[in-house]
């Protein structure tokens, strides 16, 4: 099948050159996404079209240690210093017209998704705390990591939710899919079914540190847009949610799971949720694993991937260069993926690298 089946090329125009209202080119209300270059962190800023702010995760802070092997032994590609994630996020902010971020929702307390909260406010107002509920990864540095985020939003709302739950962002709406190890217990509206390759076999579980199998995962909902966004949650967890029955459905815009880490991103999920678009957090040399970029290139229907890094790991198997936001390990570009989506399905992805722009029609 054409990888291209649902695109067509616009005019290459950066993308968030719509007003700070959300009124874009086409003149209906739109939602726009910017996905942050986290250097294989993890931050995506959400705003309606009346101006409620989502950020999920804030991806790396100042001083933050560098990527280890998780519990189990397994390693977790990617020991480079980290530059902190914070003024990037307020760059993203400041272009979509925002001078506060009504929620920040943290998927899990690894230090490259919560270790960004001190940074992002001393940078800009933040309203309320989303997240799982405790720490479950002990002993080890996850812990000071969460107690770090538990001092920096003393004085702040903090709601801890559950499977099944939902949160209204503006005309943004997510019902939660998965926190703290447990998962929704049946399919969201228009779900339902089998999933294909359900034979797939399990992984170990608790691969790279048991925080990831706890990742609050969300659907988001934007007029007939489905958004999915999992964290890093796990192959076995992320599997449990499509097998044997499809709890999920299919969704338009996949943010994929734990970078594009071979620890998740299980063939029945990618099935299961036939996503149209995929975006990829990736570094350099962290995440977008060989048998992940496999899995998509595979898949049926195939999403049309976008990179926030070129894989130096695997880079025969990297999309072409127009679909990824930062071609060079050094000097690093920090160029975003943007997405403006309309009411009634229309989407359309942005490289800032070189400002290539596709659009997709409703389904």
């Amino acid at each position: 099948m054409n990888i291209f089946r649902y695109a067509f090329v616009w005019a290459t125009i950066p993308l968030l050159a719509a007003s700070a209202t959300g009124k874009g080119t086409t003149g209906h209300e739109q939602l726009r996404i910017v996905m942050v270059d986290a250097e294989g962190g993890a931050a995506s800023l959400f705003v309606d079209p009346t101006g409620h702010s989502l950020l999920v995760d804030t991806g790396w802070g100042t001083n933050s240690p560098p990527a280890q092997a998780g519990p189990n032994g397994a390693p977790t590609p990617g020991q480079d210093p980290h530059p902190p994630t914070a003024d990037r996020i307020v760059a993203a902010a400041t272009r979509l017209g925002l001078r506060r971020i009504d929620y920040v929702l943290i998927t899990h307390y690894h230090a490259d998704h919560v270790g960004g909260v001190i940074d992002v406010l001393g940078k800009i107002p933040v309203g309320t705390f989303i997240d799982h509920g405790p720490n479950r990864e002990t002993p080890g540095p996850v812990e000071n990591s969460y107690q770090r985020y538990v001092a920096a939003t003393s004085g702040h709302k903090r709601r801890s939710v559950k499977p099944g739950e939902t949160l209204a962002v503006g005309s943004l709406v997510l019902t939660f899919v998965a926190s703290d190890g447990a998962l929704i217990t049946k399919p969201l509206a228009g779900a339902g079914g089998p999933t294909a390759q359900c034979d797939t076999a399990d992984k170990q579980p608790g691969l790279g540190g048991e925080e990831n199998d706890r990742s609050l995962g969300f659907m988001a909902r934007y007029g007939v847009t489905r958004i999915l966004d999992l964290g890093d949650l796990t192959w076995n967890k992320e599997k449990a949610l499509v097998c044997p029955v499809n709890e999920l459905g299919h969704v338009d815009l996949l943010l994929v799971s734990h970078h594009g880490s071979q620890y998740s991103n299980s063939p029945p999920l990618i099935a299961a949720t036939a996503a149209r678009v995929a975006l990829m957090a990736n570094g350099a040399r962290k995440g977008a694993d060989s048998a992940v970029l496999e899995t998509f290139a595979n898949a049926e229907p195939k999403p049309v991937l976008w990179q926030e890094h070129a894989a130096t790991r695997s880079p025969q198997l990297n999309r072409p260069e127009q679909y990824i936001a930062n071609q060079d390990v050094t000097p690093d570009g920090t160029h975003d993926l943007e997405v403006l989506i309309e009411t009634d399905g229309r989407m359309q992805v942005t490289n800032t690298r070189n400002g290539y722009t596709e659009s997709y029609p409703a389904r």
